[in-house]
């Protein structure tokens, strides 16, 4: 019945996929509300999430892969904003929520604190399936995954308090405060120490010649685990040091990695990504029925209300704290516009505001609750809280995962390619070649060395100046016209190459080993069109 199950579930993946790029909608949309129709199909099993299960297995490398594509550059110069987002905002959401469920639900502040903390932390995954089907501004980009990353402990420290004082009926700001700060270096310096060791182990092996791709991308699969569990084990934040190890090993690449082993981890680490993201999203679909079954103490209209009410809550409360926040701070500090530049226009505020979209940590988080606090006494209202949680998900996952990318165009703040500092780079670095190239020709000793190095040379003076042309802005006009010609006689070349490879391996004069180096090279070649 498992094998079943886990093949129904891949299969789905694959289909939601191909019918979310159809509707060019993002694809946690439509991954979640296929999980709820499969759910809904009579006869179809209940699945019941173990937390700990999804802690362990989906957090660690959705995490690290957020961390490893994090632009460390970016994130320290936002700095500010993204802990107010991340350490702000949680805290305000929580409380806001905690009040208001109180006030309209009958809850004890202290269990809706335990409903706040479950639902203040953002979703870093839906945020990213986003922006691939509408590319966010950089400074946007930033902001919101600087913000999911980070936010996710403070809202799991807010929520265990808020469980230990519903479960003990105490509940000490000192005590919390000290946690806080706890879980936070200490779940960074672990991720950076861990991250250190296997940065050393990798190079340890690159040196003693027993690398090869097999071997260094099962390390980089190794990697989220490693950083993650030992964390949490301390009492940390396991999350924490799952970002900061992916941050801290993205920028050691060079001397971890050779060429054939990014690429390899690079197609590995995207299929992890589709199959982790498709796979919980969908699960997160499939737990409405057996959340549903376990709620009969309320009617469910008033579930129903209670639940989008919460949900409308969450939502209008980021629109409260970020606009302040955005403006008001270049008010009392005029310097913060010398670091992070000019105001934003309230076009990118407002879509900041829009970016609140919940997901697989505070599903998580809600799925942990405890059944009892003491022997017999169970904890209170949990399936209410799974039932609500499930909701403002579904809410802000579909109602502002559709409108983001509407507003994105709307305002017209897609991000363009900063296709001049890319061609500046380029040319620094075919002049840094170009140079050293030069520096080599008083140790040649051939003839042959000479006719190479030329080659060469010819070739990075002509990058040098048709870069140094795009970093200026003042490429031919014809210049598109002749890299799509380029690229389209490049494609015919490589599909007669292949042609030609599989006639011989048709004939019989080459074997299957032959075949397959010939067409990676191939592959590789025309992967480079893009």
């Amino acid at each position: 019945m498992t094998g079943v199950l886990l093949t129904a579930i891949l299969a789905a993946i694959v289909g939601l996929a191909l019918l979310a790029k159809k509707l060019h909608v993002p694809y946690p949309i439509v991954f979640v509300l296929g999980g709820l129709a499969i759910g809904l199909i009579p006869g179809a099993p209940a699945i019941t999430l173990a937390p700990e299960t999804v802690f362990l297995l989906f957090l660690p490398p959705l995490i690290f892969g957020d961390g490893w594509t994090t632009d460390y550059r970016e994130f320290k110069r936002y700095y500010q904003p993204i802990f107010l987002l991340a350490i702000g905002l949680v805290v305000f959401t929580s409380a806001i929520v905690a009040v208001v469920a109180h006030v309209m639900m009958g809850f004890p502040i202290a269990l809706g604190f335990v409903l706040g903390a479950i639902l203040s932390p953002t979703d870093a995954v839906a945020t990213d399936a986003i922006a691939e089907e509408v590319p966010l501004p950089k400074i946007l980009m930033t902001l919101i995954s600087g913000e999911s990353l980070v936010n996710d402990a403070t809202g799991l420290v807010l929520y265990r308090f808020a469980v230990t004082a519903v479960a003990t009926g105490v509940f000490s700001l000192l005590l919390a405060t000290l946690q806080f700060v706890y879980v936070v270096v200490v779940g960074v310096g672990v991720g950076l120490a861990i991250a250190w060791a296997i940065e050393k182990l990798m190079m340890a092996i690159r040196k003693a010649g027993l690398a090869d791709e097999l071997i260094t991308v099962s390390l980089t699969l190794i990697a989220p685990f490693a950083l993650y569990v030992p964390a949490d084990a301390l009492g940390a934040s396991g999350v924490l040091a799952a970002m900061s190890g992916g941050i801290y090993l993205s920028r050691r690449t060079n001397t971890i990695f050779d060429a054939d082993s990014r690429i390899a981890a690079s197609s590995i680490w995207n299929l992890l990504f589709f199959v982790f993201n498709g796979a919980a999203f969908v699960l997160i679909g499939l737990q409405l029925r057996t959340i549903v079954r376990a709620l009969n103490a309320h009617p469910l209209p008033q579930l129903i209300g209670w639940a989008l009410a919460i949900a409308l809550v969450v939502v209008l409360v980021r629109f409260l704290w970020v606009f302040p926040v955005a403006y008001g701070r270049r008010r009392l500090w005029p310097s913060i516009r010398e670091r992070e530049g000019p105001d934003p226009p309230w076009q990118a505020v407002f879509v900041l505001s829009s970016a609140g979209m919940r997901g697989i940590v505070s599903l998580a988080a809600a799925l942990a609750l405890p059944v009892t606090i003491a022997p017999g006494v169970p904890f209170p209202e949990r399936d209410l809280i799974l039932f609500v949680t499930f909701v403002v998900i579904l809410v802000t996952l579909v109602g502002e995962g559709l409108a983001m990318p509407w507003l994105i165009r709307r305002f017209k703040l897609e991000a363009h390619e900063d296709t001049r500092e890319l061609a500046t780079v380029r040319v620094r670095l075919a002049e840094h070649v170009r140079d050293h190239l030069r520096t080599l020709e008083a140790d040649f000793t051939s003839t042959a060395e000479w006719e190479v190095a030329g080659r060469l040379q010819a070739d990075y003076e002509q990058r040098i100046t048709h870069f140094a042309a795009h970093a200026d802005g003042v490429e031919p006009a014809d210049d598109a016209l002749q890299h799509e010609i380029e690229r389209r006689l490049r494609r015919e070349a490589y599909a007669a190459e292949r042609r030609a490879l599989a006639d011989l391996r048709r004939a019989g004069a080459i074997s299957d080993g032959v075949y397959r180096t010939m067409e990676w090279d191939i592959d590789l070649a025309e992967s480079q069109l893009a």
